[in-house]
C-alpha cells in the first residue's frame, strides 16, 4: 500500500517589492495631482478675479486723472477771457494793435497748448448794421462785409482774432449768431453773464483737409459804465463776447500730451454716445468691443454737458489673456512637479521652496528699492508717533538737503513757520486712520516748493495704525501759472499798476470799513495832460515810454497803503485810504503835479507833460463807488477848464447840483 501524498492548497503569492514601492509612489503621487488641480482651479479665479479689479481700478484712475487735467485746462481757458474781458472794461477802446498785443503777452503756443486763439465778436444790432460797415470800412477794411449776408433782427462779427494765421483769417467777420449751435452758446452767455462752451460745430477755421470737430468758448463784454446786475441790463449793456475757438483733436491732445496707449479715450458733447455728437476718439481705428473695462463720466465744461467715455483697448486685453495662459500653464506645471518631487525626496522640495521664497524676496525688494529710489515723488513713511522713519532721495534733492538728515524727525520740520500747521493737523489725521489728500508748501534750503500730498495710514493685522504712507507731488509750476493768470486779470499789462476791477474791489472795501468805522478817506482822479500830442507826434511806443515813467513817478508820491489803477487811456484814480482830510489830499495831490511837470527823458528825445486832478472826500462828497468816481472825474475835467495843470475838489453847487471849485 502506497503511503498518500500529502494534498496542499493554493495561497496568494506575495507581492513584489518594486510592485509595492510602485503603489507607495503613485498613490501619493495621484492623490497629491488631484489636490493640486483643484487648487490650481481656484488660485487661478482668484487670480483672474484680482487682475480685473486692477485693471478696473487702473481704467477708474486713468479718467479721474484726465476729467481733472480737462477741468483744470477749462478753468485756464475761463481765465484767459476773463483777463480779455477786464482789458476791455479798463480801456474806452481797445485797439487791433492793443488786441495783438495782449493776446502776444499771454504766450499761447507755449503755456495753452491746443487752443486756437483769442478774439472779439462786436455785437450789431439791425439798426446800427450800417454805421458799423462804415466804420470797418474807414478803418482800412474796404471790403468788409458780415457772413454770411442777408437781412436779420441782430448781427455779430468776428473783428479781432489772434494770433492771426491763415486758420485764424477765415473766421472774421462771420456772424456766430447766424448758426444755431454757436447762437445759443452766445446766447446763453450774455443773459447769464458768465463764460459758456458752445456745442460741436465745425469752425470756419476748417477747410477741406483734416477737418475736425470743435467748440467755441464765449464771454460777454459790456459797455463801460453800464450796469449788469441783472438779466435785461446784461441784455441791453452788451458790447461783444470775447471768445476762444477750439479744434477739439487739438485742444485734448494739447491738454493731455501723450495719450495713453492702454486705455482709448472718446468725448461725446451731450449726455448720449452717438457718431453725431462725438467730439473727440482717441484711437479712432480700433474696433468696437463690449467685453472691455469701460467707465463712463458726465462733466459739467462751461455750462455744456459732455460725456467722457473710457475703455481697456483691445491689445491690452489680448496680452492681459497670453499672460493668464502661461501664467496657468507654468503654475500648474510647477505645483504638479513639486507634489511629485515632495513624494520623491521631501528634502529636496524643501530647499527648492526655500530657494524660490530666497529669489522672490530678493526680486520684491530690488523692485521696491528701484521703484522707490528712481521716483520723481516724493516718498514718505511715518512712524506710529508721526515721526519721519524713511524719506526716498527726491525729498531730500527737492529740498536741497543731505540725504537722511530728515530721519526720526517729525513731520513738521519739511515747513517753515507758516506752513507747519498744515503738517501737524495732516499728521494727526493719519495717525487717527484718515486717508488725507491736501496742498502743502515745502521749505529747504531754497525756495519754497508747493506740492499736492496724498496720505494713507498703515495698520497691523489688527487694525492698528502703524503709521502712514505720504506721497507728495511738485505742483509749483502750476500754482505759478495760476498766479500769472490771476494777476493779468487784475492788473494793467503795460504799466503792471492794478486796473478798474482791481480798483473797484479796493473802493468797495474802503467804503465798507468807512461805513463801519467812520474812517474817512480820499480819491484822487488824475488826467495826463498834451499826452495825446505825445502819441501824435512821437509815436504810440513814446506814449507807453511816458505811461510807464509817469507811474512810477506817482508810486512814488504815495504810501504803501495807497492804490494806484490805471483808470483807461491816460487817466489814473488814487485811492488813499489814510488821507481824512482835504488838505492831506491837497499835499498828495501838488506832489503828483509837481513830479509830472519835470521833463521825461526818453528814447524818441524830451516829452514834457502836465496833470490835471480832481479831489473827493468820503463821506462828505459821496458815499458810493460810481457817486465817488463820476464826482472825482468832474473834479478833473474843472481842473482842466481852468487851464490843465492845476487841482480841483469837488463842491456842490448852489442851485443842489454838482460843481467844483
Amino acid at each position: 500500500m502506497g503511503i498518500p501524498m500529502a494534498e496542499t492548497s493554493p495561497v496568494e503569492a506575495p507581492r513584489s517589492a518594486p510592485e509595492r514601492t510602485a503603489w507607495m509612489v503613485a498613490l501619493p503621487v495621484l492623490l497629491a495631482t488631484l489636490g493640486v488641480a483643484v487648487a490650481v482651479v481656484m488660485v487661478w479665479n482668484e487670480i483672474g478675479r484680482r487682475h480685473r479689479e486692477r485693471v478696473e481700478e487702473h481704467l477708474a484712475f486713468q479718467a479721474r486723472e484726465i476729467t481733472e487735467h480737462i477741468d483744470q485746462r477749462m478753468r485756464a481757458y475761463r481765465q484767459v477771457l476773463r483777463g480779455a474781458r477786464a482789458l476791455f472794461d479798463a480801456s474806452d477802446n481797445v485797439t487791433a494793435s492793443d488786441w495783438k498785443a495782449y493776446v502776444e503777452a499771454l504766450a499761447l503756443p507755449r503755456d495753452f497748448s491746443g487752443i486756437q486763439g483769442v478774439g472779439f465778436v462786436r455785437y450789431v444790432r439791425a439798426g446800427e448794421l450800417a454805421e458799423h460797415l462804415r466804420e470797418m470800412r474807414a478803418a482800412g477794411h474796404p471790403d468788409y462785409a458780415i457772413r454770411p449776408p442777408g437781412e436779420r433782427a441782430e448781427y455779430s462779427s468776428v473783428i479781432y482774432l489772434e494770433p492771426s494765421t491763415w486758420r485764424n483769417q477765415r473766421a472774421l467777420a462771420y456772424d456766430g449768431l447766424s448758426e444755431p449751435v454757436r447762437r445759443e452758446a452766445m446766447d446763453r452767455a450774455r443773459r447769464s453773464g458768465e463764460a459758456t462752451l458752445s456745442g460741436k460745430v465745425i469752425l470756419k477755421q476748417e477747410t477741406d483737409q483734416d477737418v475736425q470737430s470743435g467748440v467755441v468758448l464765449v464771454l460777454p463784454t459790456y459797455r463801460h459804465g453800464m450796469p449788469t446786475g441783472s438779466e435785461d441790463e446784461r441784455l441791453a449793456a452788451l458790447s461783444g463776447w470775447v471768445f476762444s475757438p477750439f479744434r477739439t483733436h487739438d485742444l485734448i491732445t494739447g491738454t493731455l500730451g501723450q495719450m495713453p496707449n492702454l486705455v482709448r479715450v472718446r468725448i461725446y458733447d451731450g449726455d448720449a454716445a452717438s457718431p453725431d455728437t462725438l467730439l473727440f476718439d482717441s484711437h479712432p481705428d480700433d474696433r468696437s468691443r463690449y467685453d472691455l473695462a469701460a467707465r463712463s463720466l458726465s462733466r459739467k465744461i462751461e455750462g455744456r454737458t459732455w460725456l467722457l467715455v473710457f475703455e481697456a483697448r483691445q491689445e491690452t486685453a489680448a496680452d492681459i489673456s497670453r499672460w493668464r495662459a502661461e501664467l496657468g500653464v507654468v503654475v500648474t506645471f510647477g505645483v504638479l512637479l513639486v507634489a511629485l518631487t515632495a513624494t520623491l525626496s521631501l528634502a529636496a522640495r524643501r530647499s527648492r521652496r526655500l530657494a524660490k521664497m530666497g529669489d522672490s524676496l530678493a526680486h520684491s525688494e530690488a523692485m521696491y528699492s528701484t521703484l522707490v529710489n528712481l521716483s520723481g515723488e516724493i516718498i514718505l513713511l511715518l512712524d506710529g508717533r508721526g515721526h519721519i522713519e524713511f524719506g526716498n532721495p527726491r525729498l531730500y534733492r527737492t529740498l536741497g538737503l543731505e540725504p537722511g538728515c530728515l530721519s526720526g524727525k517729525p513731520l513738521e520740520v519739511l515747513s517753515d513757520d507758516a506752513g507747519r500747521h498744515a503738517l501737524q493737523s495732516m499728521s494727526s489725521a493719519l495717525l487717527d486712520g484718515v486717508t488725507v489728500r491736501m496742498e502743502l508748501t515745502l521749505q529747504g534750503t531754497g525756495s519754497p516748493v508747493s506740492v499736492l500730498a496724498s496720505g494713507v495710514p498703515r495698520q497691523d493685522a489688527g487694525g492698528r495704525v502703524t503709521g502712514a504712507i505720504v506721497v507728495m507731488s511738485d505742483i509749483s509750476e502750476r500754482k505759478a501759472d495760476e498766479a500769472r493768470i490771476a494777476w493779468l486779470a487784475t492788473h494793467d499789462g503795460l504799466t503792471g499798476l492794478p486796473n478798474r476791477s482791481l480798483l473797484t474791489d479796493r473802493l468797495s472795501r474802503a467804503l465798507n470799513t468807512e461805513q463801519r468805522y467812520q474812517r474817512r478817506f480820499c480819491l484822487l482822479f488824475i488826467d495826463l495832460d498834451h499826452f495825446k500830442d505825445i502819441n501824435d507826434r512821437m509815436g504810440h511806443h513814446a506814449g507807453d515810454s511816458v505811461l510807464i515813467e509817469a507811474s512810477r513817478r506817482m508810486l512814488a508820491c504815495l504810501r504803501a497803503a495807497d492804490t494806484l489803477a490805471r483808470h483807461g487811456g491816460d487817466e489814473f484814480v488814487a485811492l488813499l485810504p489814510e488821507v481824512t482830510s482835504i488838505d492831506g489830499a491837497f499835499a498828495v495831490a501838488e506832489k503828483i503835479r509837481a513830479r509830472l511837470c519835470e521833463p521825461f527823458v526818453i528814447e524818441e528825445g524830451q516829452a514834457q507833460i502836465s496833470a490835471s486832478v480832481g479831489i473827493v472826500m468820503c463821506p462828505d462828497q459821496g458815499n458810493d463807488l460810481d457817486t465817488l468816481l463820476a464826482r472825482a472825474d468832474e473834479a478833473m475835467y474843472e481842473a482842466k477848464a481852468e487851464g490843465r495843470n492845476t487841482i480841483a475838489v469837488w463842491r456842490p453847487k448852489q442851485n443842489g447840483q454838482d460843481n467844483t471849485t
